[in-house]
């Protein structure tokens, strides 16, 4: 045991004329990776639905996609109903050989 000797470190604390260690950063920039990086894997999960809150899904402006035939048929779910032998098939067959062709209706 020491009595009435100083006891001094084996390491000196950093001083000007001392070379720093390039392993001393800042955990912020680190801490903030590793939260994008859990982030990341926990939206590659199948079981992960993201939420969203209703004031940011009220304030979110989703841009509008572009008319299949303009005037007639906007991208989305449509159900076409009516009467048997109406010409249901007959019309949705026109429409989609006119936009796979590229050919106004």
């Amino acid at each position: 045991m020491l009595q009435g000797k100083e006891m001094t470190t084996l390491n000196p604390s950093v001083a000007a004329d001392e070379e720093q260690s390039l392993t001393n950063h800042d955990n912020s920039d680190q801490y903030d990776y590793e939260a994008m990086q859990r982030e990341i894997w926990k939206t590659m999960d199948p079981n992960y639905l993201k939420t969203v809150s209703m004031p940011e899904l009220y304030d979110t402006v989703y841009a509008s996609r572009p008319p299949v035939i303009d005037g007639l048929l906007y991208p989305g779910t449509y159900i076409l109903a009516g009467a048997p032998k109406l010409g249901k098939s007959f019309l949705m067959a026109q429409l989609a050989y006119h936009v796979s062709a590229g050919l106004p209706l």
